[in-house]
């Protein structure tokens, strides 16, 4: 009868009674986003043109990475900045030329357009895409009558532009392949040649009848040294492969007239200086003699102080754009023999941010794509510091203080101490290089029993990632090929004595994958052997991110399918579709504090309930490379993404803060249960952040204050509509049932 009493009080306060305070209904939770800005601004010159301007006044064009990409125009005599032009929509461009008619043409990445630039002007203007579906353009190269030539990425076009006739597509140079890194013209003889990338392919094209002929020497092919810039200068192809090998050919038969020397620089003097053609190698000034085809240093000899982007003569004296990242350059007299080396005002720009770490030191570290610059957030006081360059790094680490980073394009290791002063080359100090076993990218880290694991995609044109192990005390590791074959580790794990990776099907650039799905793979830690291989999602061609879940099991991510696997029975427990697609290896879970799951791909930043598995957009644009700090705040780049789905504009720095969690470490139990009585009900979320469980706190009472207290707390939470009325009868009934339990 008191049962039955206190039960009707209970239900005609869940129909009838109002909460008693803004505690018993709280308001939903809000999170706040906050703009830190633009992190670092740096200077990064893809390659540079030496033409004139529209009074003849000789000029370098310098197209740079940018937010948005630009064109420098720099005198290169006075060493004077005169104008920089925004090429509105591109992050930059890796090529750049002048027509014979004074226009300059640039193109550009990630939106492959192409943007012409009268010097007699101001602005550039956008010509548009002259290939359907291609983001990059490569190797542009002046013809006759105002035309200009390049190719394409990732379909291997090349194509020209003229403004009498506009686009026009010379089609796929080598079916299957995906890089035209650059091209050389005949224009008397209507001739073009196209470097492909990365199956190694040197095409001959007749423009007149589109005749296709691969020049690649026989003893070259398969190499994975493919040709990379070309360069026809008297009558010979100059051409520089992917590893720096030189070889100079018959343009016609592709017979080898030199090889056996190195060429550093992006290609050779675009015309000859008598009977010599110029280059650095190494970090030197070298010539190739026309007539005897020898190369050689120039006498002196003389130090260029590293590769040069660009080349051009003036008044008999030549002039080299130094290096991507610092504005040096060389002048050099050929007469004399007489060198200079000095510095051009190229303007820093902002650039995109590559990738984003939050510090065991507090600080947010970002890195900029390709620059490599690395600069530290204090969120405190909003002091940016800018440290110094590095490389392009793909994946962090901390561990007990320091910071590991895998970096881009010779796949090194390296470690960084934030206690001691950063130097380059010094700290951060690199440990090892994986280029030497075909990795180019180390993209993921894991730790345990005094190891370090490293999961790395490999080099252009090879399939088969790594898993390398690195023993912190004696400084060795062990580099374990392909433990999946044809695929690249992208995401680890470690749980207990066994070490998890999550695979991606694509092999390094410029490759068609060979492998059909992704798969989730296990390392016992012990042996040091792999154990096992599932495929967690069907169809899938990346895993990008594994965690240990609130609820004790895995989830991941693959191509926008968040999967949930009992690590005991390897079991998929789970698969929600999310709202968001595959965008990437940048595609992160985080398990916040607030014990909720949220998940970073494709420009959203979504929150999964650990119960109900709910999915919240909590942002549908702007969110990429997240990272989360110790406070469970998450911090991202910014970003728009292209018609090609390509994603620009990503250099300003944003955090996240969730909204407060007034229950801390919630009971996860899947349903509610009094005592050993389950009710039968489905445990779930207030919108405070405190579950069902928390606020039954059966385990503080007992007998009759139990029913009593359990009772005010479901009619509570059946006014504001958190359960409904007849789950709330369920659990009084379980908690009266459970009465005496201890």
């Amino acid at each position: 009868m008191r049962f039955t009493t206190i039960l009707l009080s209970a239900l005609l306060l869940v129909t009838a009674a109002a909460p008693a305070s803004a505690q018993d209904e709280p308001r939903p939770p809000v999170g706040s986003v906050t703009d830190f800005g633009v992190q670092s601004t740096a200077l990064t010159v893809f390659e540079g043109f030496f033409g004139a301007d529209a009074s003849g006044r000789p000029v370098v064009y310098g197209v740079q990475m940018g937010t948005p990409g630009v064109v420098a125009v720099v005198d290169p005599v006075t060493r004077q900045h005169l104008r920089t032009v925004e090429l509105p929509g591109s992050s930059g461009g890796w090529g750049i030329t002048q027509a014979d008619d004074g226009t300059v043409y640039a193109g550009s990445y990630p939106n492959g357009h192409v943007y012409r630039y009268d010097p007699a002007g101001g602005e550039a203007t956008d010509l548009g895409a002259p290939v359907a579906g291609q983001t990059v353009l490569y190797g542009f190269q002046p013809g006759k009558d105002g035309k200009i030539y390049g190719g394409t990425y990732p379909d291997a076009h090349a194509f020209s532009y003229s403004p009498a006739e506009g686009f026009r597509d010379l089609g796929a140079m080598y079916e299957g392949q995906q890089y035209v890194m650059d091209v050389a013209v005949d224009p008397e003889r209507e001739v073009l040649w196209a470097a492909v990338g990365t199956g190694g392919h040197l095409i001959r094209m007749d423009l007149r009848t589109g005749e296709k002929r691969d020049i690649w020497p026989e003893a070259l092919r398969g190499d994975a040294s493919h040709p990379y810039d070309i360069n026809l200068v008297g009558g010979k192809l100059f051409v520089k492969r992917s590893k720096l090998q030189a070889v100079v050919l018959d343009p016609d038969t592709g017979a080898v007239l030199a090889d056996g020397f190195v060429i550093s620089s992006r290609g050779t003097t675009r015309v000859a200086d008598g009977k010599y053609v110029y280059f650095t190698s190494g970090t030197a000034l070298w010539r190739y003699d026309l007539t005897t085809d020898t190369p050689e240093a120039v006498p002196g000899p003389v130090a260029a102080g590293g590769p040069s982007v660009g080349w051009g003569f003036v008044n008999g004296r030549l002039y080299a754009l130094i290096g991507n990242y610092f504005g040096d350059a060389l002048s050099y007299d050929p007469a004399t023999g007489a060198s200079e080396r000095f510095k051009l005002p190229f303007p820093a720009q902002p650039i995109d941010i590559n990738n984003v770490s939050a510090g065991q030191d507090g600080k947010i570290y970002t890195n900029l794509y390709i620059n490599g610059n690395v600069a530290t957030l204090d969120p405190a006081s909003g002091k940016v510091t800018e440290l110094g360059r590095v490389a392009q790094t793909d994946g962090w680490f901390w561990h007990e203080g320091k910071m590991y980073l895998g970096t881009y394009p010779n796949g090194g290791v390296m470690v960084y101490d934030p206690a001691l002063p950063f130097k380059t080359g010094t700290n951060p100090r690199e440990l090892f290089r994986l280029i030497g076993d075909g990795q180019n990218r180390p993209q993921t880290f894991a730790t345990a029993a005094g190891k370090l694991y490293i999961g790395s995609t490999p080099d252009y044109g090879l399939w088969g990632g790594a898993l390398t192990v690195y023993d912190y005390a004696t400084g060795e590791h062990t580099v374990n090929r392909a433990p999946v074959a044809d695929q690249g580790v992208i995401s680890l794990l470690v749980r207990g004595d066994t070490l998890w990776g999550g695979t991606t099907v694509n092999g390094g650039g410029g490759t068609t994958p060979k492998a059909k799905e992704a798969k989730l793979f296990t390392y016992d830690l012990a042996t040091g052997t792999k154990t096992a291989e599932l495929t967690p999602v069907p169809g899938a061609s990346s895993i990008t991110s594994i965690v240990q879940g609130p609820d004790g099991l895995i989830w991941g991510l693959a191509d926008g399918v968040l999967f949930i696997l009992d690590p005991a029975s390897s079991r998929v427990t789970r698969r929600i579709e999310l709202p968001a697609g595959y965008s990437g290896v940048q595609d992160e879970l985080h398990v916040n504090p607030d014990e909720h799951v949220y998940a970073s791909l494709d420009g959203y930043l979504l929150r999964v309930d650990p119960l109900s598995k709910a999915v919240t957009v909590l942002r549908d644009s702007s969110t990429y490379r997240s990272a989360q700090d110790g406070a469970g705040n998450l911090w991202f780049r910014s970003g728009t993404k292209a018609a090609n789905n390509a994603v620009q504009g990503g250099a300003r720095l944003l955090r996240y803060t969730p909204p407060a969690d007034a229950c801390p470490g919630s009971d996860l139990t899947p349903q509610v249960v009094i005592k050993k009585t389950d009710s039968g009900v489905r445990n779930r979320y207030r919108s405070d952040g405190c579950t069902v469980e928390d606020l039954i706190e059966d385990e503080k009472y007992s007998g009759r204050e139990l029913t009593r207290h359990v009772a005010e707390v479901v009619a509570r939470l059946a006014a504001s509509k958190v359960i409904t009325g007849a789950e709330a009868a369920r659990i009084l009934r379980a908690a009266h049932a459970s009465r005496n339990d201890p």
